[in-house]
Parts: C-alpha cells; sequence; structure tokens
C-alpha cells in the first residue's frame, strides 16, 4: 500500500464537504483534516462530524468539538489519537479520535457542521488514506 493525500473533495460547499473512493480503489483511510470557518453566533452548539457510508449506511460517525470563539477558524482532524478541542481567541484546533478504516469503491466520507449558524462554511479538506489499487489484484 500507498500513502496518498486527496485534496480535492468532490463536494465541498458550504457546511458539508464529500469525497468518494473512486471504482477500482480501496482505502485504509488515515485522517481526515478540516478548516471550518466560523461565523457569529454558533457557540456552544455548533461541533463538527465526521460520517463514513458504504455507499448508503453509515460505517463509522465520529464528532469534534467547537473551539475558540466566533467568529473564526478553526482547524479540524479526525486521526487515531485522542480526541481534544483548544482555542485561543477566535482560532480552535479539534481533534475527533478515528482509527484505520478500510473503505471500498464507493464508500464516502462527509464532513458537516452540527447545529450551524449564517456564516459558517468549510475552507478546505484533506483526506490522507492508504491506497491500493484493486484492479490490479
Amino acid at each position: 500500500m500507498t500513502l496518498k493525500v486527496a485534496t480535492a473533495p468532490n463536494v465541498l460547499a458550504g457546511t458539508t464537504f464529500t469525497y468518494m473512493v473512486p471504482g477500482h480503489q480501496r482505502w485504509v483511510l488515515r485522517s481526515v483534516f478540516a478548516v471550518a470557518d466560523r461565523g457569529a453566533g454558533g457557540t456552544p452548539n455548533r461541533s463538527y462530524t465526521l460520517t463514513i457510508t458504504d455507499g448508503t449506511n453509515p460505517v463509522a460517525i465520529v464528532g469534534a468539538d467547537d473551539a475558540g470563539t466566533d467568529p473564526g477558524t478553526c482547524s479540524v482532524t479526525w486521526a487515531d489519537c485522542p480526541s481534544s478541542a483548544v482555542g485561543a481567541g477566535s482560532v480552535g484546533t479539534s481533534v475527533g479520535s478515528l482509527g484505520p478504516i478500510t473503505l471500498d469503491p464507493g464508500y464516502t466520507i462527509t464532513g458537516t457542521f452540527a447545529n450551524p449558524v449564517a456564516g459558517d462554511a468549510w475552507e478546505s479538506a484533506v483526506v490522507w488514506f492508504d491506497y491500493v489499487d484493486t484492479g490490479q489484484q
């Protein structure tokens, strides 16, 4: 397997980003990193959710808490490490605990804001994964 990075989601619109595992690929998901732009008025109800589906049914749902004051930004990482959230003024960092998961073709990875407010949007999203070309097996 080879470690790869996907920097361009299939969807990056407002409070949602989505990646889909292409045909003839199998991913072992290692981590997801996204930057959230937060509008005013969302604290303390806002949080972030990473949902992994087999294309239809959820396989994993992992939350991450919001951190920092708003408006501002929050860097959100889902990875194989303990969960945490820290903030310094308008800048926050949040981690949701996510172990390696094997994803077959058609699986989706979706990041969303829970309880968004006007002005909330994902600025960027990146996925790191080990990659196997299933057409060569």
